[in-house]
């Protein structure tokens, strides 16, 4: 759980207030074309016209996911196909970072079509920001998993399915109650659940584990530190679950509470609560500590690359206002710009983590309870 946030992002290394504010670096252009960001082209399509939205990636891509109500024509049948795209009104390309989207751009408009944009980011970024439930793996060259999010928008909590592209074996991060949503995925996929893993003990939301658990068999995995009542398997600190050819790596990140864990998979690092947008986990609830807080973050987490992406647990607030811009982050966007980090001493992190707080949730004990007994 957060302080409450400011809608939006600061804007990095100069980039100006109207520009995406994931930091992640995007192909530039080949040409000019017009770009419109996530935001815009959700704005547009729920719209009276909503744009003619054309997919140009490859199969091996669409197949992970897609924009609903699109037409896919590869890159290398757009040519022999254009007549199936409309020579008047506005048409956005999309393909997975943007870098495509481009060349295909530059076809249509050389074909006739003028009102040509292209979707800045692509479908990564629009699942980023404004649609996580799309399927998106980070490097499609080379990257062996896929990711989904599940956003609670009750809770501002996140969940992570994770699978290997190749296989047909899954994970799934913190799920919440409603476990129908996971069940589905799964099936559609035609995955098998092999590990449920909890980042931590949850105080904002009921857990789906155990409904999950009697559903799949899957075990539920969780701190050696954890006093879980129910069955489970235990995990220490460098320890790794396999996915695939990946593997996920456990580290020991405590502050928010005890028995908190972070999981690494090639580039990526799913912090549950302890690093989060903009902020960081309480540490006022049950058994937190700034103290072991401020050494999991400096001595674990943003020793990371910059690069590395940052998958929280948590995204939104409970008091009310508006999610922030993105459902990730990156370990240099928040070391540049998140609150808490920028507090300039440790003894100022401290304060930070102690002070100004709202009162503790009414149902804070009998959450954490029941999480702990079923």
């Amino acid at each position: 759980m957060s302080r409450p946030e400011e809608d939006g992002a600061p804007a990095e290394h100069g980039r100006s207030a109207d520009r995406l504010p994931h930091p992640l670096v995007r192909p530039a252009p080949a040409r000019p074309t017009r770009r419109i960001s996530p935001a815009e082209l959700e704005g547009l399509r729920a719209g009276p016209e909503p744009p003619f939205l054309l997919d140009v990636r490859p199969a091996e891509q669409r197949v992970i996911g897609h924009l609903p109500g699109d037409r896919w024509i590869p890159l290398e049948e757009l040519t022999g196909r254009m007549a199936e795209v409309p020579r008047r009104g506005p048409v956005v390309v999309y393909c997975h970072y943007g870098g495509t989207a481009h060349r295909a751009a530059e076809l249509l408009q050389r074909a006739g079509r003028s009102e040509v944009t292209v979707l800045e980011g692509g479908l990564d970024e629009y699942a980023r920001t404004i649609d996580p439930t799309i399927p998106r793996y980070r490097d499609p060259s080379g990257g062996s998993w896929v990711l989904q999010q599940f956003p609670n928008r009750g809770t501002g909590c996140l969940a992570y399915l994770l699978h290997d592209r190749a296989g047909d074996e899954a994970i799934l991060i913190d799920p919440g109650l409603e476990v129908g949503p996971y069940l589905a995925a799964l099936r559609d996929r035609r995955l098998r659940l092999r590990a449920i893993v909890e980042t931590h003990t949850h105080a904002d939301h009921l857990s789906g584990h155990a409904e999950l658990h009697a559903r799949t068999s899957a075990p539920i995995w969780v701190s050696h530190r954890s006093p879980a009542r129910y069955p489970h398997r235990e995990l220490t600190d460098g320890e790794a679950i396999p996915l695939g050819d990946d593997e996920l790596l456990v580290g020991e990140t405590p502050g928010h509470t005890r028995d908190h864990l972070s999981l690494r998979l090639d580039g990526a690092v799913f912090t549950g609560d302890t690093l989060l947008p903009g902020s960081c986990g309480r540490t006022d609830l049950g058994d937190g500590d700034p103290e072991r807080l401020w050494e999991s973050l400096t001595a674990r987490l943003l020793t990371l690359p910059d690069e590395t992406e940052v998958f929280p647990a948590h995204y939104g607030s409970l008091h009310g206002l508006p999610p922030p811009l993105r459902y990730s982050s990156t370990i240099g966007f928040e070391r540049r710009t998140n609150e808490a980090l920028l507090q300039p001493t440790r003894e100022a992190f401290l304060r930070y983590m102690t002070e100004g707080w709202p009162p503790q949730p009414r149902d804070f004990g009998t959450i954490v309870r029941a999480n702990l007994d079923r």
